[in-house]
């Protein structure tokens, strides 16, 4: 009896383990000094993406308040492993968020860190701030150098080694749309607010979803982010009587939903996204 239950058990384990072996997961290393979980500008990194074979990859990146959503970059090999190396330079100063996708899951953790100057221990130094824009000046093994985070309108390039453009100062109404969804989507804090996007047709209704779709793209959410999600298009069909003409069909928004499910194993948010669906399509 004792020996058939050790196989039972052996058998569970087989099939446990696997699964929780192909939930997506990322490191970024400092290859110049592999003890140190800090990063200065002229450090090599290494990304590490371990899941599932043979899945696309993606990752959203923040620096210092500007996003970029990335394309697929790249896949999992055969052992379902991934990796990129690059080295900061000076214009990486500043502090990145990075939120990597492996085959339509989130990979684990959401990776924080900063890029600070290589100031030599001991030396004079100055800060400066405005706003979110920060200048620091120090003493380097190079001497004297100044280094400051981007501002909105200069490009960054994310680790992958894509270069991403600037913000314009002139931009149209969907672009500025899309970034008030970005901020309420993204944020920390559930949205609970009544706030629907409007044109000078109406309220955009199930366009709302083309603009969420067209700002994620190939990107998961977290369940969090999904939550908004839900809130953002139950406001954006709240009031029929003011969504434009053309927009008041539901398509493009169960489309939405239904790629939301995609994101969760959660049971709970499963319902949610369902009971959306009815919502909108009741409208």
């Amino acid at each position: 009896m004792a020996q058939m239950t050790m196989r039972v058990l052996f058998a569970l384990a087989m099939v446990v383990i696997p699964a929780a072996a192909q939930d997506p997961l990322v490191r970024v290393l400092n290859a110049s000094h592999p003890a140190s979980k800090v990063f200065q500008v002229g450090d090599r990194f290494e990304v590490l993406i371990t899941g599932t074979p043979k899945q696309p990859i993606s990752v959203r990146t923040t620096m210092d308040g500007r996003t970029d959503w990335g394309p697929i970059i790249g896949s999992t090999d055969s052992t379902g492993r991934w990796s990129v190396t690059g080295q900061f330079e000076k214009s990486d100063f500043g502090s990145w968020d990075e939120v990597w996708t492996v085959g339509g899951k989130l990979a684990s953790p959401v990776v924080q860190f900063s890029v600070s100057p290589p100031c030599l221990p001991g030396g004079q130094g100055s800060a400066a701030f405005s706003g979110l824009a920060m200048m620091l000046t120090c003493e380097t093994a190079e001497g004297r150098q100044t280094f400051g985070t981007p501002s909105l309108s200069d490009p960054f390039r994310t680790s992958d080694g894509r270069l991403v453009p600037g913000r314009s100062s002139e931009q149209t109404q969907d672009a500025y749309q899309m970034r008030i969804l970005q901020e309420l989507i993204t944020s920390q804090q559930p949205y609970t607010g009544t706030f629907g996007l409007q044109s000078s047709r109406g309220g955009r209704g199930d366009e709302t979803a083309d603009l969420i779709t067209n700002l994620i793209g190939v990107n998961a959410l977290s369940d969090g982010e999904i939550r908004n999600v839900l809130t953002i298009v139950r406001i954006a069909f709240a009031r029929p009587d003011n969504i434009a003409p053309g927009a008041k069909d539901p398509a493009r928004t169960l489309k939405l939903l239904r790629h939301l499910t995609d994101f969760t194993d959660q049971s709970s948010l499963r319902r949610e996204i369902a009971e959306a669906m009815e919502y909108v399509q009741s409208r």
